[in-house]
């Protein structure tokens, strides 16, 4: 019997050590690929921050500089979709429609998907087509307190089309829509700004551009050969362009200052496009508009008006008031150089989604290995990775999710600040190599 249990101890002890071994070789080879990672070339002079952890073992796989603060880009973009999954429904709430015996009177809420390419299903434009009553928008709300342009925002970006203005009434993306066939032009939407120009069809691949404080358009001395492309029209000094626009579309809308409202009755919200629809494609090719649109939508949902700042300072004092630092948030997109968060905070972050809203349809929404901006990364990785890339001059994000093939489940972000390789291609393949490593050994 001695002998029995000197065998059993002795075959316990053989498989911990064995386990012990391969936690260490896991740790080691782990430590080794971040050695790689921080010696890259590209990466030479700048910040870097890590944080992974694994949610299967509830343990940190990895941390460096963890706790301290990036300029996190477009992965920024994961707090709006936080909002949009917390604060949005199913589908969008795009707009408010009340009635009386001879108008109908609606009220936009934000509602980025309005008459933009990207999506068929417009119940608005239904609507109004529909119904034989007079059509009053509510274009404005006095009690909004937002700007076009969102907080530390580059002003001379204003004619890119990465940067259309905010609004409570966006209408075609708040972009002009450029169409060229065999290198002329050849379709403009909205056509409204151009209705006195007379020389469009013979344009021949030209860049657009804007004049700064209106809505003159020109063509460019630059070359552009694309079949489609976006120049962002200005709603600065025109708070009811987009009723103008609308109108121009449907020839039948009334801005409310031009008629005798009376009392309305019925009022209702009419909802748009599924909400991950719209999320999903705000992700994937890291659309700037929609996710400063989602932020505004939020605040009109949560706080009965669009104030940006407002809606940040009370989700930080509620849903985020937990994170393991204090974050700067500054805007729903990440085009602001004034947002700062850490690679530990994102991991709160990732975890609470999860948690909140399910596995499956946070997943579904974030970008994989192949697809949107990570289209040339990440393939044929070792198991599944669903992250956000970010990128401003100098800056590289990702964050998201990790699928082993041992079946761990991963939390991670790498954040990088201050680099100064002459493209991120070189960050983004180190970054990917040392992810690699990590799904590997877990």
């Amino acid at each position: 019997m001695v002998k029995s249990i000197r065998k059993r101890i002795t075959t316990q002890v053989k498989a911990l050590s064995v386990a012990s071994l391969l936690i260490l070789t896991a740790g080691c080879g782990i430590q080794k690929a971040q050695k790689a990672l921080l010696a890259s070339p590209s990466l030479k002079g700048a910040h870097l921050g890590i944080a992974i952890y694994n949610d299967t073992k509830s343990q940190w796989v990895s941390k460096h500089q963890s706790d301290h603060y990036f300029t996190p880009a477009s992965n920024t973009k994961i707090l709006a979709t936080y909002l949009g999954l917390k604060f949005l429904g199913d589908s969008l709430p795009g707009w408010r429609v009340s009635e009386n015996t001879d108008t109908l009177f609606l009220r936009p809420l934000g509602d980025p998907s309005f008459l933009h390419p990207d999506f068929a299903y417009q119940p608005v434009v239904d609507l109004i087509q529909q119904s034989n009553k007079q059509v009053v928008i509510r274009a404005t709300n006095p009690q909004d307190n937002f700007e076009p342009f969102g907080n530390g925002w580059a002003w001379n970006d204003y004619a890119e089309d990465y940067q259309p203005e905010r609004s409570r009434m966006p209408i075609y993306g708040n972009v002009v829509h450029f169409y060229q066939a065999k290198g002329y032009l050849n379709a403009i939407k909205p056509f409204y700004f151009f209705k006195n120009d007379s020389n469009l069809g013979t344009v021949f691949q030209k860049n657009w551009s804007r004049s700064k404080a209106s809505n003159n358009f020109h063509a460019t001395n630059e070359k552009n050969t694309a079949a489609y492309f976006q120049v962002p029209f200005s709603l600065y000094n025109e708070p009811f362009l987009p009723v103008s626009l609308l109108n121009d579309t449907l020839q039948r809308i009334i801005p409310l200052s031009a008629v005798n409202t009376g009392s309305a009755v019925t009022e209702k919200t009419i909802k748009t496009v599924p909400t991950d629809s719209l999320l999903k494609i705000m992700m994937r090719r890291s659309d700037n508009f929609f996710a400063d649109q989602v932020l505004l939508m939020a605040s009109e949902q949560l706080l009965g008006k669009m104030d940006d700042a407002a809606l940040i300072d009370t989700v930080m004092k509620t849903d985020f008031s937990n994170l393991p630092q204090k974050m700067r948030w500054a805007d729903g997109s990440g085009l602001s150089r004034y947002n700062l968060n850490t690679p530990e905070n994102y991991v709160a972050i990732l975890k609470s989604m999860q948690d909140q809203f399910g596995q499956a349809r946070v997943t579904n929404i974030f970008e994989t290995g192949g697809e949107g901006t990570l289209s040339a990364y990440f393939k044929n990785f070792p198991g599944e990775l669903h992250a956000k890339t970010g990128s401003l001059g100098g800056q590289i994000a990702l964050s998201g999710f990790i699928f082993t093939l041992k079946k761990q489940k991963l939390y991670f972000s790498v954040l990088v600040s201050n680099h100064m390789s002459p493209t991120s291609a070189g960050v983004r393949r180190a970054v990917e190599t040392y992810l690699r490593e990590v799904a590997k050994r877990n």
